[in-house]
């Protein structure tokens, strides 16, 4: 008996140690399963987004929801370009979204659609609406797990999984845009965008921050893995022609200061964003920078491009070395499509 009971107190620490190994494995693996389940969802949906012409490719890009059209289901097999088939379906899963069935959008106060779209042939796009956003998980009892659903145009929204993290000062969703060439993530004060911004048409690429969160029961330990994840959207270029809507407005103030307390001495330049910026059409993509000597007659000449951030105030530094005499700056705000505001003008700055 004492033979046994010393090599239970020998053996018992370490298999208590390996139980909490193991329930600490099989927490990372539950973690990473729910984490890497809800990215390949979306992740595979999110490829198939297309668009006939007129509809959006986009309808709404959001930091905790997505929408968008894509044709994933078909009731026939006349649509060769569905993903799947299934012959039961009703048209409310493999068709678009119609204006008879109009709803709000999943976390939004936003109607769609607005109007019916059609193919190229005149009839029914096959394009269903397809929309993921999380609702917070009320069973957890925690403000920062969610749960995720999928919705196709007004239908039931179902949930595909739980204990989905996202911590209060991050997002699910995050989007991309051409900027001067570069794939530039879009601030999260410009978002939500809807459908009928011009704005929407520019992002090229979905960034998705999944995590799973998993809690243990005789521990309380908790796990949370984290994924990222960007998928291109391979059908957006096809609508880079769509028009930018009307040149954007100019910004709205410019001011120059001249400082010369240093060698070079500088010049700082800020400006009030366009209104179009952040808001309005929602398609300034940079800011021109300009100036000139002196003289009406005298012509403008760039020396700075700025990309747009949704940013209300913007502010730029040019360094002087030589120039001496008086000069004028000017900004201009330019859109998606390339399209110049008028110009906002500082006045003649006299220089030392």
């Amino acid at each position: 008996m004492s033979l046994t009971l010393a090599v239970f107190a020998i053996t018992m620490p370490f298999l208590r140690t390996q139980t909490r190994a193991l329930g600490a494995a099989a927490g990372r693996l539950d973690a990473d399963q729910i984490a890497r389940y809800a990215l390949r969802a979306i992740d595979a949906d999110l490829r198939q987004a297309a668009a006939d012409e007129g509809q959006p490719l986009l309808v709404l890009a959001g930091p905790m929801a997505i929408a968008f059209n894509a044709n994933l289901l078909a009731s026939d097999t006349s649509d060769a370009n569905a993903r799947d088939i299934d012959l039961s379906a009703p048209p409310t899963l493999t068709e678009s979204w119609r204006l008879s069935d109009a709803a709000v959008l999943p976390r939004t106060a936003r109607v769609y659609p607005t109007q019916d779209y059609d193919a190229a042939d005149g009839s029914i796009s096959r394009n269903e609406t397809i929309s993921y956003f999380l609702h917070p998980d009320t069973i957890s009892g925690r403000s920062d797990l969610f749960v995720l659903y999928r919705r196709v145009n007004a239908r039931d929204s179902v949930p595909l999984v739980r204990a989905v993290h996202v911590p209060a000062d991050s997002a699910f969703f995050s989007y991309e845009r051409p900027v001067g060439g570069v794939l530039t993530r879009l601030v999260a004060t410009r978002l939500p965008l809807y459908w009928d911004s011009t704005a929407i048409d520019s992002i090229r690429s979905v960034g998705i921050r999944s995590a799973g969160y998993f809690r243990e029961r005789l521990t309380g330990n908790e796990t949370i893995r984290t994924v990222y994840w960007t998928t291109a959207l391979p059908n957006a270029p096809a609508r880079a022609g769509v028009p930018c809507g009307n040149a954007p407005d100019s910004p709205d103030w410019l001011n120059v200061d001249v400082e010369t307390n240093s060698a070079p001495y500088r010049v700082e330049l800020e400006w009030g964003a366009s209104d179009d910026d952040a808001g309005g059409e929602e398609d300034v993509e940079h800011y021109v920078l300009q100036w000139r000597e002196s003289g009406a007659s005298n012509p403008w000449t760039s020396i700075a491009t700025v990309p747009a951030t949704g940013a209300g105030d913007y502010t730029w530094h040019q360094a002087l070395p030589r120039v001496s005499g008086s000069r004028e700056w000017g900004v201009r705000a330019v859109d998606c499509g390339g399209v110049g505001s008028p110009r906002e003008t500082s006045g003649l700055v006299s220089l030392p």
